[in-house]
């Protein structure tokens, strides 16, 4: 369900957010507080029993969704609630949509769990390297992917969907 208000909803919702990411994958509470109080993002859940199960928080951009966060409480994973809600947004959207992956690796077989989950809703890992820009000042930048729904994109095609990623989400000026 989309949220018309998710800042009423905050507190459950950074709960989900906090067990499934680390903190170099995650913003501040203050961070996190801030960006729902943007006009394109977005916030969906699936909740039982007025309980928060998972949520996907996605910034709906001028030129594209940007997938940033699904998360699931380790209880309920496995019952295909986040391939609900990224199937909801694929369906409500004509944009490209994208999101950020770590590279897979032999060595980290989540990884490549991580990347199948996303293939067979029908997105494609771009072969090319990505830098998530810092969620908090201490952060460094963090070397990913990019996945793409529907289409595979080269690092030059991604470009002008970066720009605009980097600028409205992160707060920075991007580089080719």
């Amino acid at each position: 369900m989309l949220l018309e208000h998710p800042k009423s909803r905050f507190e459950e919702i950074y709960k989900v957010y906090e067990e499934a990411f680390p903190a170099i994958e995650r913003r501040t509470r203050k961070g996190q507080e801030e960006v729902f109080d943007s006009p394109v993002y977005q916030v969906r859940i699936v909740e039982e029993q007025g309980e928060v199960l998972a949520f996907l928080g996605y910034w709906e951009l001028p030129s594209c969704v940007f997938l940033e966060h699904l998360a699931t409480l380790e209880k309920s994973r496995g019952k295909g609630l986040g391939k609900q809600l990224v199937e909801e947004v694929l369906k409500e959207t004509a944009k490209p949509v994208f999101l950020e992956i770590e590279p897979v690796t032999k060595d980290d077989p989540i990884t490549e769990r991580r990347a199948g989950f996303y293939q067979r809703l029908g997105f494609h890992l771009n072969p090319f390297y990505y830098q998530q820009m810092p969620l908090k000042p201490e952060d460094n930048p963090l070397r990913l992917m990019i996945m793409s729904y529907g289409t595979p994109f080269t690092k030059e095609k991604f470009f002008p969907y970066k720009k605009e990623i980097y600028h409205i989400v992160y707060g920075v000026e991007a580089s080719l």
